[in-house]
């Protein structure tokens, strides 16, 4: 919930000017009558009738009503994937793989398993199309246009990213589908508005911009492997844990009080780079009620870690680091799980003791989503909760305090309102993932699940970039700026304080 302040009102003093006691007594008048109409009609049985047929279902059905909300839509889509993803693996069905290529795009598809893809890419927009049907969201039935524009960029980068040359730049395909993304959406918008705004996109393709909704997704399809983490996990639950949370709230704060960035962004930039980058930002997003704040500390972060990919490994190489400090060091400051399987696989060990280091101590930093996604909720709901009590207080007009707008939320009602459900699908498909799949099929699994949950990533990317609006990016250049700057910092201090937990965990224990 977004809590929009009201302007205060006056308290009735002889320092009170008449103009404001005349405007406030019209504004009482006005609501006292509205509030009295309102309670007419409700007396008198009169209700708007149903928009659309789904409406009308749904008030006959009003139980519905619970489970039928965009909150709880990537449990549903990523649960229902992951049990489809079980079953392809029971028939020995391959996933989807690109294949890397030099000169003919086409080798990247010369894997049987390809053929996967058409039936997930068009499962993929049937399922977000029946999300956005369900809630009845803004311009559903054009979804599918902007679906094939979305999913067309998702492959492309993808297909781009599995060149040879582009892969070992680690030019990863989030990168150009936020380019891409970017591309279409200033290509778009043309000439600036005379009062210096973007065109918005048209309604066919901003319906399908769908940043959270994809990323939620994705989340959810994340299986966590108990018995693979069970060797190391208290180690990795040291290297991921100890520092995580303290330099989290730390950051965030320096950025609000040094850099001056609202605590909102702080927030989202630091646990971005703390956690695991986009899917953290999102559920942070979700906590904090912060809308579409995370778009840029996530295009920032995904263009940022490149540079993390490409030197930590030969930093560790060059120094002399084991496989496991390296693979440890990787996990716990590069963000994303995939960037961090593309350093520990730079870094070249042998028996691929880095890159199980690194998934290890990545997928227990990545269980941290849940405790500081509930526990930043739990704190901003009881700063909310007290901002709106002291705003009724402030109210100096019963007829205002009775109004809906003004009266406080109970804290439980606020922290269930601002807890993002997707966790609870996360945490559901970890618990059947290793009690309801078998052991022998948990790798094939965990491979499948993970590919189908980065196209719903990829398309997130897109979606971010058609955000992005260059000349607009100028103006807030100032912002950008600080965010930068307060990602380096960040990084910077992720990177040593890992090491230091990363060394001291693998080394001397």
């Amino acid at each position: 919930m977004t809590i929009t302040p009201a302007p205060s009102l006056p308290s009735s003093s002889s320092s009170s000017s008449s103009s404001t006691h005349d405007h406030i007594t019209t504004t009482t008048t006005t609501t006292k009558e509205n509030i009295k109409e309102k309670k007419q009609d409700g007396q008198a049985g009169h209700t708007q009738p149903p928009k659309t047929a789904l409406h009308a279902f749904v008030r006959r059905h009003p139980w519905l009503v619970g489970w039928n909300h965009e909150d709880w839509w990537p449990c549903w889509i990523g649960l229902f994937l992951f049990a489809l993803v079980s079953t392809a693996v029971r028939f020995n069905i391959p996933a989807a793989h690109f294949y890397p290529w030099t000169s003919n795009p086409f080798d990247a598809l010369k894997s049987i398993g390809n053929l996967d893809l058409l039936i997930l890419l068009p499962l993929q927009g049937l399922l977000v199309f029946l999300a956005l049907w369900a809630v009845d969201a803004k311009d559903w039935n054009q979804f599918y246009k902007g679906f094939l524009v979305i999913e067309s960029l998702s492959m492309l980068s993808k297909w781009l990213a599995s060149q040879k040359n582009v892969k070992s730049a680690s030019l990863g395909d989030s990168i150009w589908a936020i380019l891409f993304g970017a591309m279409l959406r200033n290509a778009m918008a043309g000439a600036p508005l005379p009062d210096g705004r973007s065109k918005p996109l048209p309604a066919w393709l901003k319906v399908a911009q769908q940043t959270e909704l994809y990323i939620a997704i994705s989340l959810v399809l994340l299986c966590i492997d108990f018995n693979v983490l069970k060797p190391l996990a208290p180690r990795a639950l040291f290297v991921s844990w100890i520092d995580t949370p303290s330099l989290f709230v730390l950051v965030a704060l320096i950025g609000t009080t040094w850099l001056r960035i609202d605590l909102q962004t702080s927030m989202i930039m630091s646990g971005a780079t703390f956690i695991c980058g986009s899917s953290a930002a999102i559920a942070l997003s979700s906590s904090l009620g912060a809308g579409n704040k995370s778009d840029l500390p996530i295009a920032i972060i995904s263009v940022f870690t490149i540079p993390s990919i490409i030197a930590l490994p030969y930093i560790a190489k060059a120094v002399g680091i084991s496989a496991k400090v390296a693979g440890a060091w990787f996990g716990g400051c590069v963000d994303s799980t995939g960037a961090v399987i593309a350093a520990a696989t730079i870094y070249g060990d042998s028996g691929n003791v880095a890159v199980e280091t690194a998934a290890v101590v990545k997928m227990v930093q990545n269980v941290l989503i849940g405790p500081i996604s509930v526990g930043v909720a739990a704190v901003w709901t009881q700063r909310e909760e007290r901002r709106m009590r002291a705003l009724h207080n402030s109210l100096q007009d019963d007829a205002l305090r009775t109004k809906s707008d003004f009266k406080p939320v109970p804290y439980r009602t606020l922290l269930w309102n601002r807890f993002p459900k997707f966790v609870l699908g996360f945490i559901v498909t970890a618990i059947l993932f290793n009690t309801v799949v078998p052991t022998e099929d948990r790798p094939a699994v965990n491979s499948f699940s993970f590919m189908v949950g980065e196209w719903f990533s990829t398309m997130s990317f897109v979606s971010i970039g058609l955000g992005l609006q260059f000349h607009e990016l100028r103006r807030e250049a100032r912002m950008l700026l600080k965010l930068t700057t307060l990602y380096a910092l960040a990084q910077l201090v992720d990177i040593m304080s890992t090491f230091g937990l990363a060394y001291v965990a693998f080394e001397m224990f």
